[in-house]
């Protein structure tokens, strides 16, 4: 059954289940600190409103005969999902935006480390980090590169895609990209490369030698 999937769909797949690692990382790290039972109860509202988390190999999970909905369903989920923890965990003050910012960065930290990732090329590590940040589907293509020198990249993303879930989950996006920014640098950090994340107001990034 595999047959009837390509090297993207594994690649989409691979970015749900690094946003599932997120979430599990996070509620874990709650869970530490003594708040085991209202972290549960976060946890079985989220599934119970927006689905369970997918587990396992993808051809032997996939709806091989909608592939397409079904990566878009499990993108959702997860979307949603973490919105809704990460929002109801600040809310009701379990934990510290700069504690799940310190998660972030640590699961991007194990991400490079796993992968042996070592590179100075801004592009390249553009690249790397879209491989494993979600960003909707591949058709959205909502990152345009600005600029691009040996130094510096840039680009502008034409569309939030995330906000809608954060609306949802009554939550504050800019909690997402502060916590997105905090991995990106993570990455960028035990990449070995010496450059750093920016993000402006105005939906501009930047990746910039120091």
């Amino acid at each position: 059954m595999s047959a009837f999937l390509g090297k993207i769909h594994y690649w989409l797949y691979n970015k749900i289940q690094l946003q599932e690692k997120l979430i599990s990382d996070v509620t874990m790290f709650a869970k530490s600190k003594g708040n085991k039972i209202e972290i549960d109860a976060i946890i079985d509202n989220s599934t119970r409103k927006y689905g369970q988390p997918v587990t396992g190999e993808l051809e032997n999970q996939i709806d091989h005969s909608n592939i397409h909905g079904w990566l878009q369903g499990k993108i959702n989920s997860v979307e949603f999902r973490l919105a809704y923890v990460i929002t109801e965990i600040l809310k009701r003050n379990l934990l510290k935006k700069e504690d799940i910012a310190t998660v972030f960065k640590e699961n991007a930290v194990l991400v490079v480390r796993e992968s042996g990732i070592n590179t100075n090329n801004p592009k390249e590590l553009f690249n790397l980090i879209f491989d494993n940040i979600l960003e909707g589907m591949p058709c959205d293509r909502v990152n345009e590169i600005i600029v691009d020198t040996d130094n510096f990249i840039s680009w502008k993303t034409s569309i939030c895609l995330h906000k809608d879930y954060w609306d949802e989950a009554s939550g504050d996006i800019e909690n997402y990209y502060d916590l997105r920014s905090a991995w990106i640098n993570g990455f960028l950090s035990e990449s070995k490369s010496s450059f750093v994340y920016e993000r402006t107001k105005d939906a501009v990034s930047t990746i910039k030698r120091v």
